[in-house]
């Protein structure tokens, strides 16, 4: 892990590529219809500048993918996907078109250079490379700006030690978009120490997110609606989500020493969960982790893990400042 960036992300910024994010463009008049049938959350209504995540679920509920959509215009949205989703979702997306509706799907992934940037000066770094003020961006929101005279995007998205944006640009634009952030002094942030940023808010990674899981499970309550109507595994999560009981949830777990992943949490012998996430925080001086765990172990139990121990906790382990949010 790099020390450096991981201190900057509390005392200034990072950035990081997040190119191998797919980029799906939906135009037409029904763009938006694809979305809300296939997916968790309510998308019908999203105007221009406004964006939402939603999660893409199997007839039985079970997590395809998080997504982040995007209204570009009018008559275009994006659908920002997983690392290397773009092309399956593109397909995807597109054997789901119904006899008289009204889109087109392109996959734009390779056009389009991705970035994200973290920290308690993120907001502040932005303002000042693009003259604009972006403290009233709501999250998901989206603002059209320019860096160092690149066009740009910039995406409030969840935060991580203050702020979190998604910047798009031309790919052309990638070079001077990172020299632009050096010389604002702020930090290039490695897959490493991300992670243990990720664990420490408590957000899931894609061995987090798939089909073993329902989206309420993964703690993603703010990607569904309960009263938008019909949607591919509706019916399995409204179950869920009426019965007030999950099988499993996602949850924090302080360890007693470094274990590798995924790896069973096991109680008095009989299975708890598993245990998906492991990294070391230097800022609690510990190994901490994320993992399915099992209901019934509350806050507080203990559990074993290998030949370690771990300790269930509320997340997120570290507070995470949150943005100015639009519903």
């Amino acid at each position: 892990m790099n020390e450096q960036a991981y201190r900057a992300a509390s005392e200034q910024a990072v950035y990081l590529d997040r190119s191998s994010a797919g980029c799906v463009e939906i135009t037409g008049r029904d763009r938006l219809v694809l979305i809300n049938r296939l997916s968790t959350n309510a998308v019908l209504n999203l105007a221009p500048g406004t964006g939402q995540i939603t999660v893409l679920t199997t007839n039985i509920g079970r997590i395809i993918d998080l997504i982040t959509i995007l209204a570009i215009n009018d008559d275009t949205i994006w659908a920002i996907t997983s690392a290397n989703r773009g092309a399956q979702l593109t397909t995807y997306f597109g054997r789901n078109k119904f006899y008289g509706d009204q889109f087109k799907v392109r996959d734009v992934t390779e056009s389009v250079h991705q970035m994200r940037v973290y920290g308690s000066q993120a907001t502040a770094i932005l303002q000042q490379l693009t003259n604009q003020a972006l403290e009233q961006v709501g999250l998901w929101q989206h603002v059209s700006a320019e860096i160092d005279g690149c066009p740009v995007r910039l995406a409030r998205i969840r935060p991580m030690r203050g702020a979190g944006w998604a910047i798009f640009a031309d790919l052309a634009a990638a070079d001077a978009l990172c020299e632009a952030f050096d010389d604002a002094k702020a930090s290039l942030l490695d897959r490493e120490t991300y992670h243990t940023l990720r664990v420490e808010a408590g957000y899931p990674a894609l061995n987090e997110l798939n089909e073993e899981f329902i989206p309420l499970e993964a703690n993603l309550w703010d990607a569904v609606s309960f009263n938008k109507g019909c949607y591919i595994g509706q019916e399995i999560i409204a179950r869920m989500d009426s019965r007030g009981r999950l099988a499993k949830k996602l949850q924090g777990l302080q360890l007693s020493g470094a274990i590798e992943v995924p790896t069973p949490l096991t109680s008095n012998g009989k299975d708890a969960g598993t245990l998906t996430s492991v990294v070391w925080s230097p800022d609690l001086n510990q190994h901490i982790g994320l993992g399915y765990v099992r209901t019934g172990h509350d806050l507080g139990s203990q559990l074993s893990v290998g030949d370690q121990q771990a300790t269930v906790v509320e997340l997120p382990f570290i507070a995470q400042t949150e943005p100015t949010t639009v519903e």
